[in-house]
């Protein structure tokens, strides 16, 4: 995921946080996202302590990104004015990689039809 497309700054994050509107509250992670005035979309990730140690939780950001990634291509994910974040919980490590990803794309795709 390229600099521009990331929320980096805690007042980034705050911001989306203040304004959310949630897509997803799961077990595995929950996915925040607000109006942006810009053309694309930036995404940030967060991933707790209670998670695991440094190793698993660089895994799961990751696996995040690598899904996206493969998301991004079906729903234009990059083009919509939106920042989001998603903040990873504790079972997104034990679930499955194919159950994260129909989740992920399942609230990304709900975003790309807000757009039309």
């Amino acid at each position: 995921m390229r600099k521009l497309y990331r929320l980096l700054k805690a007042s980034d994050f705050k911001s989306v946080l203040d304004k959310r509107k949630c897509v997803v509250k799961n077990d595995c992670f929950s996915l925040y996202y607000a109006a942006n005035n810009l053309t694309h979309a930036r995404i940030g990730i967060s991933a707790s302590n209670k998670i695991g140690n440094a190793v698993i939780r660089v895994k799961v950001r990751r696996q995040v990104r690598a899904i996206i990634a493969t998301i991004s291509k079906e729903h234009d994910v990059y083009n919509l004015p939106v920042d989001v974040v998603i903040i990873i919980r504790t079972d997104f490590a034990k679930a499955t990689y194919q159950d994260n990803y129909d989740i992920l794309n399942k609230a990304f795709s709900f975003l790309a039809t807000m757009r039309k």
